[in-house]
């Protein structure tokens, strides 16, 4: 780097993201609060990138003589409430403000985070000329050197497999999309009405097959007796004790649909239709009256697309072919014919930005230094939002 930036040591950084709360957020003192508004204001001369008038860049903060600690600042206000996040884009982050909220500025105890917000201000300042006055130079400068598990990237799925198989055992690819593909041939089993009794049939069903899977998996005391207590309950019995809210059918008439739909009402908001609680959703729907219910088997993290898909292709063996609502994205996914995304902080759910999953960047040390370098080398990576000067026509990337 040809010109001289001001140090901002990790320590100092460290006195801010020690005692930030990224929730909640740190409400700061006055003095504090003083030192933040001089650094929105040093922020000021560079393009809105967002709302809340806010704007941000890439930092470094040195480590050791050696290593630094790339960190991302961003200032922004709504109205009279203000506030400062600095994180590294991965697991640490903190956001510092004026108030407890834009409603609320009741806060009686305030932090006093002065010193380290001065040493970062005199760092922020110098970035910000460096951006007015060479923007492209900054610009190469953090394209060059920012950390690959900062930044968001693409992968195909094959690709990833093929350099690091070790990812992925696709033992029962085939099986798995030969069973499914049968699914999604075959039509749903339609019901003309769904009483607690239907319901409950499927669901123990479904129950019973998630239970055998998660024992051949792990084998552990909670999954021998979710066995066995499949394998020995009735029906009833068995979602009674296993579903969320199987207790609160006690009392109710399990032939009757009005009964049906006043447990469906009452509990849906506690998961009360799923296999796998808050993970694997069993619910019967129609578009309208005039037509037929049919069983929906959906999911959204990815982590379970193995056991959906499992539960598919045993109930359809049973005579019970349900509606798989994203069988097309798990027929991907077998297929190797979808995206991976790496991430700084990846996303649980499926098909989030682009990519059927997001995944956390290996590290050397995970991989070797080769199969590291391959990876990077096969990964579409995002370009970075770049900061540009206000009197800069540039358009923000």
């Amino acid at each position: 780097m040809k010109r001289e930036i001001p140090v901002f040591q990790y320590d100092d950084a460290w006195q801010i993201l020690a005692r930030g709360d990224r929730l909640n957020g740190l409400v700061i003192d006055a003095g504090s609060e003083e030192v933040m508004l001089r650094i929105e204001a040093s922020m000021s001369k560079l393009k809105v990138m967002g709302d809340d008038d806010r704007r941000f860049f890439w930092i470094w903060a040195q480590v050791n003589k050696r290593e630094r600690e790339w960190l991302q600042v961003l200032t922004a206000h709504y109205n009279d409430f203000h506030y400062l996040i600095l994180g590294d884009n991965r697991s640490e982050m903190a956001v510092i403000q004026n108030a407890e909220s834009i409603y609320r500025n009741e806060e009686k105890y305030r932090e006093d985070v002065k010193e380290p917000l001065l040493a970062l201000e005199t760092h922020v300042k110098a970035v910000v000329d460096w951006v007015c006055e060479a923007p492209e130079e900054y610009h190469a400068y953090v394209e060059r050197y920012l950390p690959y598990d900062k930044r968001n990237g693409d992968i195909p799925r094959k690709v990833f497999y093929s350099i690091d198989p070790e990812w992925h055992d696709g033992k029962d690819d085939e099986r798995l999309i030969r069973g499914l593909e049968e699914v999604k041939a075959a039509a749903p089993l339609e019901f003309d009405s769904i009483t607690l009794r239907t319901y409950i049939t499927v669901w123990s069903a479904a129950y019973r097959i998630l239970s055998q899977i998660r024992y051949d998996e792990r084998d552990k005391g909670y999954e021998r007796k979710l066995l066995h207590d499949a394998q020995t309950m009735d029906d009833i019995e068995l979602f009674m004790e296993y579903d969320s809210k199987g207790q609160e059918i006690e009392g109710l008439n399990l032939d009757s649909q009005e009964d049906y739909e006043r447990w469906r009402k009452a509990n849906c908001g506690f998961h009360c239709m799923d296999v796998s609680y808050a993970r694997i959703h069993l619910s019967p729907w129609r578009e309208n009256e005039s037509e037929s219910y049919r069983f929906h088997l959906n999911f959204g993290v990815y982590g379970f697309y193995d056991e959906v898909a499992e539960i598919a292709i045993a109930l359809h063996k049973q005579g019970i072919t349900l509606k798989v609502d994203e069988i097309d994205s798990i027929l991907k996914i077998l297929r190797q014919e979808d995206m991976v995304g790496f991430r700084p902080h990846p996303d649980k759910y499926m098909n989030r930005d682009g990519v059927t999953n997001q995944v956390w960047l290996p590290h050397i040390g995970d991989v070797t230094r080769e199969v590291y370098w391959k990876i990077i080398k096969s990964t579409k990576w995002h370009k970075q939002h770049k900061p540009w000067p206000n009197d800069k026509t540039d358009p923000i990337i």
